[in-house]
């Protein structure tokens, strides 16, 4: 499922780390639709298989907020997993016309468009992110993180794990990603802020190789880490 949402604020103002606004409405919408999902879906060890990216209209930067043209934005939701989409889609039609209060602000939900996906049906397709891509290196041992951006030695080595532990969680075989790659076309490092840690990260245009059901797969749960929180997301082009 892919849908696009649009919501309406009160002023034209919102704060520079907007996805976690997004996250917050996303939680709030799943929990008031059904608590048992709500916990379902974010208990901890839960690998989320859904994607969102954000369109800000003609945004305007600030090191604390960002100013929009008008007091409107857009976000594309994607899930993979159809039962999930199902609730997750009802749950968010619950929330239409309903206030979220923001800091400052708030956030109305004000109209819900189902976009056609694409069925993929080659073994190479050009994407563009309509999120940013996030590669992470996961130490279990010290817990630290270390990202890479498409530039950084190790990039593909680790977006295949990355990818691999969404297959093994969705029960779906890892074979799939043997032949997979990724080769950057016209891409772009960006450093952003996620909650209290400065992470890099890749935009652009991308060409992906690989087993036609896992490039469908990542088009519909998005590709890399930390997907539920706004990253991962692109068109094919």
């Amino acid at each position: 499922m892919r849908l696009k949402l649009v919501f309406a604020l009160e002023n034209n103002k919102i704060d520079i780390q907007y996805r976690k606004s997004i996250i917050s409405w996303i939680k709030h919408s799943l929990e008031d639709y059904d608590e048992n999902l709500y916990k379902e879906i974010y208990d901890s060890n839960h690998k989320k298989t859904f994607t969102f990216a954000t369109i800000l209209p003609k945004p305007q930067f600030t090191k604390e907020e960002i100013t929009l043209k008008d007091s409107q934005f857009s976000v594309v939701f994607s899930a993979y997993n159809y039962v999930y989409a199902l609730h997750i889609y009802n749950a968010f039609l619950k929330q239409k016309y309903q206030k979220y209060s923001l800091h400052q602000n708030s956030m109305t939900l004000t109209n819900m468009i189902l976009i056609p996906e694409k069925e993929i049906i080659e073994n190479e397709i050009t994407i563009k992110m309509s999120s940013p891509l996030i590669t992470r290196n996961h130490d279990r041992e010290t817990l630290k993180d270390i990202y890479y951006a498409f530039n950084k030695e190790g990039f593909e080595t680790y977006l295949k794990i990355n990818i691999e532990e969404q297959l093994q969680a969705e029960n779906l075989d890892t074979k799939i990603l043997e032949e997979f790659k990724i080769i950057p076309v016209q891409a772009k490092k960006i450093v952003i802020p996620v909650y209290e840690k400065m992470i890099e990260c890749s935009i652009g245009i991308f060409k992906l190789q690989g087993d036609k059901t896992l490039l469908n797969y990542l088009y519909r749960a998005g590709i890399g880490a930390k997907k539920a929180m706004g990253f991962g997301l692109f068109e094919v082009i």
